[in-house]
């Protein structure tokens, strides 16, 4: 008989299922009435025996061995729950102390065992000794209960160590979901340098300041290189600004698709994302992305700002490299922090033309897979020395499932201020 463990020993109850439209299943051990009906903790799966703690930095959760003989914990799903789903994600809650790593299984539609960390790279802790949130597209999942003792999604400590988790959820809705908002058309966004007053109201801004964020290192730390990045759209383009606090600034000296290494950023998009689990651009030759922004300063011999795009992994394409032009593109050193501020505009045609896509149109509402890095150097020659991203996915090149599902905002005029009552 499978040892089937409810969370702390409770009945497992059904919780809230998220979005309507959404398929999601919850095995929550720190609060087990958020927890699904039949997810189920595998006690005797292979390896596979875990400890309960109480109190971990205020919750409760499951621990794994953390050794060769007991590195694993294994879930169970109900039967048929993501039989229609398109594509499905883990969110893992766990602790995060000590610097080893772990990572993430699932069965495919052949019943065979996938690691879903592209390239077999393991998420990489960064003894923070709190809790945080992982997430990952189980690209091609197929829950059968093929797995050891039959498993659906495991989570393996790499035997170097114990984990320390308090909820995995499974669903069908991307977690990392993110949302766009529309260019407010009083306030357009000019591209000149100065951040007028209502140009970048309310535009999805994202903080990159911490190690677990760096997909390179190790992180020099927030004084050294952080930043804060911000977006909107229009229907003729991607707006992006960028708050950068650097040690060392604007050192790139490569063009082309290889402006990736020194400073500069990566901008991931995928014009169609009817099919999120898509894990090549050759799936989507028209319409996947990768745009690559070199912002280097001629002063400390750097080359001046340079982009390039590539696409359907550079086969059917020449990569439009060269000189940002000065429309697009306004960039300023700072020195109080140090680093430097820049507005660029990424026209859609500036993609679309390269590929003669004349079909592929941009409209509110829609859906688009982004992805960004903002990459920085230490010294000439310049060198990918730290790439930091806003949702911790490895692997992004040339992989649209570890892009992030985004909505493009219709534009929403902000809340009238009520007239002040008089006497």
């Amino acid at each position: 008989m499978k040892g089937y463990v409810t969370a702390l020993g409770l009945t497992l109850l059904m919780g809230a299922a998220g979005a309507a439209s959404a398929t999601t299943v919850t095995l929550d051990f720190n609060d087990t009435k958020n927890s699904t009906a039949n997810a189920m903790l595998l006690s005797s799966a292979p390896n596979g025996a875990v400890t309960m703690k109480t109190n971990i930095g205020g919750r409760n959760a499951v621990q794994t061995g953390g050794t060769s003989d007991n590195q694993f914990l294994y879930v169970a799903l109900p039967k048929g729950a993501f039989d229609n789903s398109k594509a499905v994600w883990a969110v893992i809650d766990y602790y995060d102390s000590g610097t080893d790593a772990f990572a993430t299984h699932f069965t495919d539609v052949d019943g065979n065992d996938k690691q879903a960390e592209a390239n077999l790279i393991a998420t990489t802790k960064h003894n923070t000794n709190a809790w945080t949130t992982y997430t990952i597209q189980l690209t091609g999942a197929k829950f059968t209960g093929a797995g050891p003792g039959g498993a659906d999604v495991w989570i393996d400590d790499q035997a170097d160590g114990p984990e320390t988790i308090d909820k995995i959820t499974i669903t069908d809705e991307d977690p990392s979901l993110t949302h766009f908002p529309h260019v407010d058309p009083d306030h357009p966004i000019k591209i000149d340098g100065v951040i007028t007053p209502g140009e970048w109201d309310g535009a999805y801004s994202v903080a990159l300041n911490n190690a677990a964020q760096d997909a390179v290192g190790p992180y020099p730390g927030p004084d050294k290189f952080s930043g804060i990045y911000y977006y909107k759209w229009d229907e003729s383009g991607l707006y992006v600004r960028g708050d950068v606090i650097d040690a060392n600034p604007r050192l790139n000296d490569k063009d082309g698709t290889a402006a990736w290494n020194g400073d500069g950023i990566e901008e991931f998009l995928a014009l169609d994302w009817s099919d999120p689990s898509h894990t090549t651009y050759a799936d989507f030759p028209g319409t996947d992305f990768h745009v690559f922004i070199g912002l280097g300063d001629p002063a400390n011999g750097s080359m001046a700002p340079q982009w390039a795009v590539d696409t359907a992994n550079g086969t059917d394409l020449l990569p439009d490299n060269g000189a940002i032009p000065v429309k697009n593109l306004a960039i300023t050193n700072t020195t109080n922090p140090v680093g430097y501020q820049f507005e660029l505009y990424l026209p859609w045609s500036y993609l679309l033309d390269d590929v003669k896509n004349s079909t592929t149109k941009i409209v509110a509402g829609q859906k688009i897979g982004w992805f960004m890095f903002a990459n920085n150097s230490n010294e000439l020659p310049s060198a990918q020395n730290d790439a930091l991203d806003p949702v911790k996915r490895t692997g992004p090149s040339g992989n649209p499932s570890k892009w992030v599902t985004t909505v493009l905002e219709p534009f929403q005029a902000p809340a009238a201020t009520p007239p002040t009552a008089g006497p």
